[in-house]
């Protein structure tokens, strides 16, 4: 029995690598593919030689199976916009499918080491979390760099805009002059207008995609700059000032509040890293725990004080601005 769980535990783990190799090895196939639509002169000279992807396939039919449902559906339209928030060339069928493999390849590793089944499927549940982990650790990375990229950003379309040009065409140029992350969504907006959306729509869109404070409130200007009149490139040159001021008091805040997002950090590792290395100088110490149900109690109680203490943690150091 225990040599069928290895062999089911390698072939899984193996499979995983072998997809997440793929994945991060195929961003630049995709990023080719889209050029050559992009550009279809150069893609008539070229012939077709579209390769399928097999392994791909195979996830969005194991993925389809699970979104037939009607929770299935309101899950993965949930997904989708985590996805597309992240900038990441990813399905919500894709993405379950491989939360599922994760969950599979977790619980046969940890059943095997661990012998008890209600605490492999605990825990693969949480090694499961891996990739919503890592979606939204990106989403908030990817506002943090267009809130630092705001005032600049606002500069350049004011400089446009006393220039003579017109507000999209000052968006033109800010897709063209800025870097990434915030020129991808500017390109997304004149790609949503290019399709017939009108300029109200795709702000509104991004507004919703990017979900950040700072550009909210310059969407809801140029919205009512464009309703009543007015000049927009002072609007815009006002609130560039005000958002860097605000970056400014943010900075001030985070270097203040530097000791207790250590603190955190150290509390929150600490019982996991102990933990590691009692079992690296006496396993047999350390797993007693996840063998009797006292262990797992405790292990439990153990869980919730830290997260209460975690939460309580980071509601004194957030500081609203």
């Amino acid at each position: 029995m225990l040599e069928f769980l290895l062999l089911i535990f390698f072939m899984s783990l193996i499979l995983v690598i072998y997809l997440l190799c793929e994945y991060f090895s195929g961003r630049r196939n995709v990023t080719s593919r889209l050029k050559n639509y992009l550009n279809p002169e150069k893609n008539k000279e070229k012939p077709e030689r579209e390769k399928e992807i097999f392994w791909r396939d195979g996830m969005l039919a194991f993925g389809k199976t699970l979104g037939k449902s009607k929770w299935g559906s309101r899950y993965k339209e949930k997904i989708e916009i985590q996805l597309v928030q992240a900038h990441l060339p990813l399905k919500s069928e894709e993405y379950i499918a491989i939360n599922i493999m994760i969950f599979l390849a977790a619980a046969v590793f940890f059943l095997v080491f661990t012998e008890n089944l209600v605490g492999s499927i605990a825990l693969a549940s949480l090694a499961a979390c891996a990739p919503l982990i890592y979606v939204n650790s990106r989403k908030k990375n990817i506002i943090q760099k267009i809130d630092q990229q705001l005032p600049d950003t606002l500069a350049l379309i004011s400089n446009t805009l006393k220039s003579g040009y017109s507000f999209l065409q000052a968006v033109d140029a800010a897709a063209r002059e800025l870097p990434p992350p915030i020129s991808h969504e500017f390109q997304q907006i004149l790609k949503e207008i290019n399709l017939g959306v009108n300029t109200e729509k795709a702000l509104e869109s991004l507004s919703k995609r990017v979900q950040s404070k700072d550009l909210e409130l310059i969407i809801m200007a140029v919205l009512i700059q464009r309703q009543i009149g007015g000049n927009l490139s002072e609007i815009l040159d006002s609130i560039s000032e005000t958002i860097r001021s605000r970056i400014k008091i943010k900075g001030e805040i985070k270097i203040l509040t530097a000791q207790g997002r250590v603190s955190g950090m150290i509390i929150s590792l600490l019982p996991v890293a102990l933990g590691i290395l009692l079992y690296l100088i006496n396993p047999s110490y350390i797993l007693t725990l996840f063998g009797d149900p006292i262990g797992w109690g405790m292990l439990a109680l153990a869980a919730l004080m830290q997260g209460i203490g975690i939460f309580l943690i980071r509601r004194i150091i957030r500081i609203e601005v």
